[in-house]
């Protein structure tokens, strides 16, 4: 048992925050740079632009100006791209744009700040952005914002105010869905075995113990998983949201009696919610290997037919994962799974923040090309120029047909990959278009409704990140050592009582002060 729970241990210990980095390179030789040391910070005349005639952005020069994006899959589309001409021409520029694979994205950034060499306009995730955001790195743009009109209608204030304090905006949200993500479950293994949907915590157990005791693909083997979880590199959960929220545990932060308290402290709903998975995982519901999943080990599950209940995306469960577990098993019908009732009837879907990623501009340029950076951000948001970084060009991306519908043109890069990957309006139908299936589409904007319907808030939303507590406290390291407690007693190598002691040792070890910051943060905000 002492091995088991070392084996946990170091486990865990061994995960760590990915390290936040940076951008690639504008040929600017004014680009800023965030020091991780301490840059001073901007004085406000330096961060907006200034308000004389001479400093305004009348549009007639032609600016270079050099962007950063992700990329994945898809190839985007390049600055001799038709897409980039026509946004060229519109704006009076000449982008650069550099694609970085996502997986070396944030050292990127590292790289290029160290070098003094970051670009003009960049996507930065939410631990860079709180690293850098008072260090005079990024253009305070709210001052700007009267002048750019589609930014404020097309993003909504709260999306806005994530990661920010009251007086200053330094990036411009990305915006998230904050409903994204849904449970979906195996409607042919239900059907095989006789079974409803499940619509409470108990149903949803009986249903998943079936799907592992009772050969719900029928080829005679003990081979199917009821449903599994995954412990990230954080020390938290994912893909538990329905089960954490069913239970009454916080979204990070829960509001009680108009305090927060942490989902760590939150001793009576961790009692419920990790005995419901400690006798799961006795009886092999629980997928034994949830220790060690990752998010890609989950869907290969499910594409190869190995667990019925599973969480996904459903801009990619009808048009991805559905047509893959089809090929081994022709008959495969995945549908929604609405969140099942807890014991006192909480049913709650996972809900992210919408702003936590920014879009950020050197603060360090001349100020007329801040202006004109803006100016752009605000054109990507217009009806004319959302149409054109979602949809693609027509006649290069998709074509109009005779009978009014929309088809999709095949090409070496994606058009539409400015939206997803780059900027975008808050738009829950960001990856559906209108070349889609008008069925698809409609199956999915009721599966996104479906979700918006069960709200899990998280009443302390980026306020950690703004204490001193944050700033003294190893997080992951802190939340590290209290899953290994918890996961001891899910597995059974820890009795139950050690949920106490868990909370306990996260208190004293920095989450006492945490919480007492975050809501000296939360109540001066109300």
């Amino acid at each position: 048992m002492k091995k088991r729970l070392l084996l946990v241990t170091a486990i865990l210990a061994a995960s760590s925050l990915t390290a936040c980095s940076s951008n690639n390179g504008g040929n600017s030789s004014d680009s800023g740079t965030p020091s991780s040391s301490a840059t001073a910070p901007a004085s406000d005349s330096a961060a907006t632009p200034s308000a004389d005639a001479a400093s305004i952005d009348d549009g007639t020069e032609t600016m270079n100006i050099s962007l950063m994006v992700p990329q994945y899959a898809e190839m985007g589309p390049s600055s001799d791209s038709e897409l980039v001409k026509r946004l060229n021409e519109k704006l009076n520029v000449k982008l650069d744009i550099q694609w970085v694979p996502g997986a070396s994205y944030n050292d990127k950034i590292s790289v290029l700040a160290a070098s003094n060499s970051l670009p003009d306009v960049y996507r930065i995730t939410s631990q860079d952005y709180m690293q850098w955001r008072d260090k005079g790195v990024f253009l305070d743009v709210k001052p700007s914002l009267a002048s750019y009109p589609n930014l404020t209608s097309h993003l909504p204030e709260k999306a806005w105010q994530e990661l920010n304090d009251q007086d200053h905006y330094y990036g411009v949200p990305y915006y998230g869905i904050p409903h994204l993500f849904s449970m979906s479950i195996r409607q042919d293994w239900l059907d095989k075995l006789n079974l409803q949907m499940p619509t409470t915590i108990d149903e949803f157990y009986s249903v998943a113990k079936a799907f592992v005791t009772e050969d719900p693909d029928g080829n005679g083997k003990d081979d199917t998983t009821g449903f599994s979880i995954i412990v990230n590199s954080s020390g938290l959960f994912e893909n538990a949201a329905y089960l954490m929220g069913a239970f009454g545990l916080g979204n990070e932060w829960a509001l009680k009696d108009g305090n927060l308290v942490a989902m760590q402290a939150q001793t009576e709903e961790l009692k419920g919610f990790v005995g419901f998975l400690r006798k799961a995982y006795e009886e092999g519901v629980l997928d034994k290997n949830f220790l060690v999943m990752k998010p890609a080990d989950a869907r290969n599950k499910l594409w190869n037919g190995q667990v019925g209940i599973q969480h996904v995306n459903p801009n990619e469960a009808l048009r991805l994962d559905e047509p893959n577990i089809r090929k081994n098993f022709p008959q495969a019908e995945l549908v929604q799974l609405l969140p099942p009732a807890g014991p006192t009837g909480l049913q709650a879907t996972q809900t992210d923040g919408m702003g936590q990623t920014k879009v950020v501009i050197n603060s360090k340029i001349d100020s007329k090309k801040q202006q004109r950076i803006l100016k752009l951000l605000d054109y990507m948001l217009s009806d004319e120029g959302y149409d054109l970084i979602k949809e693609g060009v027509e006649g290069v991306d998709y074509k109009k047909n005779a009978d009014g519908s929309f088809e999709k043109l095949e090409t070496k890069v994606a058009g539409n990959l400015f939206s997803i990957n780059f900027f975008r309006r808050a738009d829950n139908a960001i990856q559906l278009h209108k070349y889609n299936d008008p069925e698809y589409v409609k199956e999915v904007e009721q599966w996104l409704s479906n979700n918006d319907k069960y709200d899990w808030p998280n009443y302390g939303l980026g306020l950690a990140a703004e204490t001193e507590a944050y700033k003294k406290i190893n997080i992951a390291t802190l939340n590290t050592k209290w899953m290994s407690t918890i996961v001891g007693v899910i597995t059974g190598a820890a009795p139950m009582e050690d949920i106490e002691k868990a909370a306990g040792d996260w208190l004293k070890g920095g989450g006492e002060q945490l919480t007492q910051e975050v809501n000296e943060i939360y109540k001066a905000r109300q």
